[in-house]
């Protein structure tokens, strides 16, 4: 709830937000409950690796056999006024999501087909789209370095942006937040799990693991044991991991985690 809190106060005094934060850790629910407390409508839109400057401006679309150029979700929250989010900010060539550093810094862009958006002060025109004053960007990006491999950000858009790192829960918030999902499972069984997370967490941080594991990990083993009691343990959690079977020494590092804590592993 902190980070919602310091999210509204950035934005009340005028600042775009963004995120950081591990791979499943809750960012886009964070966003869209943020949304939601302050009531303001949202454009959305996920980059990628193939993202281009013009599939950033226009977005094309078949009605009726017939190819149609339509705004995209960054013109249209421009022009309406609404926030616009942006995930996976971190998968996008540098040069594109430079795009946003000139939106953001001068409130000036010059698309593709010849219009531009610029503040209201500026000379308007047939093609000018007039830049809304509460138009704001929530960007969400994984943390740089691996195994993500991201680009570099921060450095491109950091100063443009109110920063806010998203972390994995407490242990009291996450005990709550999966009773909400597995109200059926029992708490010790609950508790094993989450020593077996923190602890795997733990060997991240010591660079013994690669993959942090997250928040999204341990709710899906908990919500598969609550929607199918009559599967066991092991199976419920080798859905999650068995990925990791490919690298033998990573997945028996993975199993002597989970037998420590009274879990087996199959």
């Amino acid at each position: 709830m902190s980070v919602i809190q310091n999210m509204a106060r950035d934005m009340r005094l005028g600042a775009h937000l963004l995120l950081i934060g591990n791979q499943g850790v809750g960012k886009n629910k964070i966003a869209d409950r943020f949304l939601q407390l302050i009531q303001r409508p949202r454009q959305y839109m996920q980059l990628h690796r193939d993202t281009t400057v013009d599939s950033l401006t226009m977005q094309t679309t078949v009605e009726e056999g017939v190819l149609k150029y339509q705004d995209s979700a960054l013109v249209r929250a421009a022009k309406a006024g609404h926030v616009l989010v942006v995930d996976e900010a971190d998968k996008a060539p540098l040069h594109v999501i430079a795009l946003f550093k000139s939106l953001l810094d001068s409130g000036t862009l010059l698309l593709g087909d010849g219009r531009r958006i610029h503040p209201a002060y500026f000379p308007s025109n047939e093609h000018s789209i007039v830049l809304h004053p509460d138009f704001r960007i929530i960007m969400l990006a994984n943390r740089p370095g691996f195994p993500f491999l991201g680009n570099d950000l921060f450095g491109v858009l950091g100063d443009l942006f109110s920063v806010h790192m998203v972390d994995n829960p407490s242990r009291k918030s996450e005990l709550n937040m999966l009773k909400k999902y597995a109200p059926d499972v029992d708490e010790a069984t609950l508790l094993k799990l989450m020593a077996a997370f923190t602890e795997l967490r733990e060997m991240v941080n010591e660079g013994i693991l690669n993959y942090p594991y997250s928040t999204r990990e341990i709710v899906n083993i908990a919500k598969h044991i609550n929607r199918f009691p009559d599967d066991s343990l092991p199976t419920a959690i080798r859905n999650v991991f068995d990925f990791d079977s490919f690298a033998p020494d990573v997945i028996k590092s993975i199993e002597e985690v989970f037998q420590k804590h009274g879990i087996p592993f199959g």
